[in-house]
């Protein structure tokens, strides 16, 4: 089995393209890595979808996160959701929005040991990229355990891919009490 890859094409839409860039130009001003997940992740490793939405795994660095949300604030984001901000380890999600484009932008801070293991198996895809993605297997376990619409289309197009660590899929899918949703996909791969 060949090793899964990126779509033909490894740009998310050009606009996103841009965004993406530009969102991690400011990661770097506060010294902070993330991870791409979500939809926009997605669209790096399947045929793309459309999508407003920015979804990021961060790690548990409070003082940088906190930098990055008023270098955001500042660009016009508004706070949507915030889970934990009260809490002497940070946050453990916040969501952002911007009014006048309409993009989202949502941050789940890494306290757990799945994503702790999503920070660390994150790739680069291509030389110069600057922001690391999720692998397949990781999209997958987050699309299992949100299980909206969405996202079970989405598990099915990243299942299709070749070289995927099962073992690993079903570990975390164990953890997360989502065993029956994996067994549904599996099931749709074999029909």
């Amino acid at each position: 089995m060949s090793e899964p890859g990126p779509s033909d094409s490894t740009d998310p839409e050009p606009d996103a393209a841009a965004w993406l860039k530009h969102f991690a130009s400011l990661l770097d001003s506060v010294g902070l890595p993330a991870v791409l997940i979500g939809g926009q992740a997605r669209n790096f490793w399947t045929e793309p979808r459309a999508t407003r939405d920015y979804d990021f795994t961060v790690p548990g660095q409070t003082e940088p996160l906190l930098a990055l949300l008023g270098l955001l604030r500042r660009e016009g984001y508004v706070a949507k959701r915030e889970q934990g901000m009260e809490q002497p380890s940070g946050p453990d999600f916040v969501r952002l929005e911007h009014p006048a484009t309409g993009d989202a932008i949502d941050f789940q801070v890494s306290k757990t040991p799945f994503q702790d293991s999503v920070v660390l198996r994150a790739r680069k895809l291509e030389p110069g990229q600057l922001l690391a993605v999720a692998t397949p297997e990781d999209l997958i376990v987050f699309k299992l355990i949100a299980n909206r619409h969405k996202d079970q289309v989405d598990s099915q197009d990243l299942a299709q891919l070749t070289g995927l660590d099962w073992a690993y899929i079903e570990h975390w899918a164990g953890e997360w009490g989502v065993e029956d949703r994996l067994e549904q996909l599996r099931g749709w791969l074999q029909e």
